[in-house]
C-alpha cells in the first residue's frame, strides 16, 4: 500500500462532462489517501466517503497514468 496526495479537487461526475450539482468532492486538494494495486494493475484509492475508486488503470507504475499524475502525487 502506498500514500498519495491530492493536487486538485476531484469532483463526482455523472459522465465525462456532467458534474453532480451541488458538487461532491471525492478527493480534496492537499489531503492524503491510501492507494493499492489490484491483480489487473488498477490502482484503487478510498475517497472522503469511504468508497473505492480506480485512479489509474492498466499500469504497473501509477505515475505513468496521465489522469493520476494530473490529480495526485505519490508519496
Amino acid at each position: 500500500m502506498e500514500l498519495i496526495r491530492c493536487k486538485e479537487n476531484v469532483v463526482k461526475k455523472l459522465n465525462e462532462f456532467v458534474e453532480v450539482t451541488p458538487p461532491v468532492i471525492l478527493f480534496k486538494k492537499g489531503n492524503m489517501y491510501p492507494i493499492k494495486m489490484d491483480i489487473n494493475y488498477n490502482w484503487i484509492a478510498t475517497d472522503e466517503q469511504g468508497h473505492e475508486h480506480i485512479v489509474a488503470s492498466n499500469t504497473k507504475n501509477v505515475q505513468d497514468d496521465y489522469w493520476f499524475s494530473y490529480h495526485f502525487d505519490l508519496y
